[in-house]
């Protein structure tokens, strides 16, 4: 297998770096909201034995630019599997990614094979008072170029969780997080100080929370019992309003399940893609 990589370029004004690997359908990774495409560093390599996998950085992320302006990741993801030549793929999103997973397979339902979920998160929802502060001082953190302890504060709130510490945690998982973590605040706090910054993401015509009945593709969730209360909360919405959806929990886990238990997520992943194939 040859690896292609390269930037996409005018994708609604942004660049936005991309790899593809091996042939048949698409199979779209995409990625958390403090990581990159980085993330999937060896399970991008075992998807592409089965797809051709592709994995891209998110606008304000990894080595995409951030422009000026108002955006939205889902239409993002469309142009992005429309320049690569894919009219349908499979959708794998962790987190943030599993949010625009949710809202494209809701714009273009006819484009989604099917979807693999983890750990989702969604726009309209009321979080708890204790994320929604903790994120504040993160942001406040952040904009002061402190970086390290807006690192902190999200490492404890979305990668440790209410039950455990960072110390609980493999090492290397920690560094790998920490790494585009902070990276992705030096791009953000960069696009913040410049005359034009980025302008908040535009609303979908209709929320995707309340069209979560027209998404017809194969839902495979899976949660953490370990992750943030809200998160488990945002599991059960999703499995009462999708209608063909397997959930499963992993015990001891908390939000980043794809990297704490990557090989139990790969082993569902992969069956539950491979069950689906091309077919719509």
């Amino acid at each position: 297998m040859e690896l292609e990589t390269g930037y996409l370029e005018d994708i609604a004004g942004a660049r936005i770096y991309y790899e593809q690997l091996g042939e048949g359908t698409p199979v779209v990774l995409l990625h958390t909201g403090n990581g990159n495409s980085s993330i999937w560093d060896g399970q991008f390599e075992q998807f592409a034995r089965h797809f051709r996998a592709i994995r891209y950085d998110f606008r304000g992320y990894g080595r995409s630019s951030y422009p000026p302006g108002p955006f939205l990741w889902p239409r993002d993801l469309d142009l992005v599997l429309t320049r690569l030549g894919g009219e349908q793929a499979h959708v794998v999103g962790p987190s943030l990614g599993g949010r625009i997973a949710v809202e494209f397979a809701t714009m273009h339902p006819e484009k989604v094979i099917s979807l693999v979920l983890a750990a989702p998160v969604l726009r309209r929802f009321d979080w708890a008072d204790t994320v929604v502060q903790t994120r504040i001082r993160e942001d406040q953190a952040m904009l002061a170029g402190e970086f390290d302890k807006a690192t902190d504060l999200m490492m404890q709130s979305w990668v440790a969780g209410p039950y455990r510490t960072v110390a609980d945690l493999d090492p290397e998982l920690i560094r790998r997080i920490r790494v585009t973590q902070r990276a992705a605040y030096e791009i953000q706090r960069a696009a913040a100080g410049m005359p034009e910054t980025p302008g908040d993401e535009l609303e979908l015509d209709v929320p995707a929370e309340d069209r979560l009945d027209t998404i017809t593709a194969p839902t495979l969730l899976i949660v953490g019992d370990q992750d943030q209360p809200d998160a488990i909360t945002i599991g059960e919405q999703l499995t009462a309003g999708i209608p063909n959806l397997r959930k499963v929990v992993f015990e001891g886990v908390g939000h980043m399940i794809t990297m704490e238990r990557p090989e139990a997520f790969m082993k569902l992943a992969l069956e539950h893609l491979t069950a689906y194939g091309s077919q719509w």
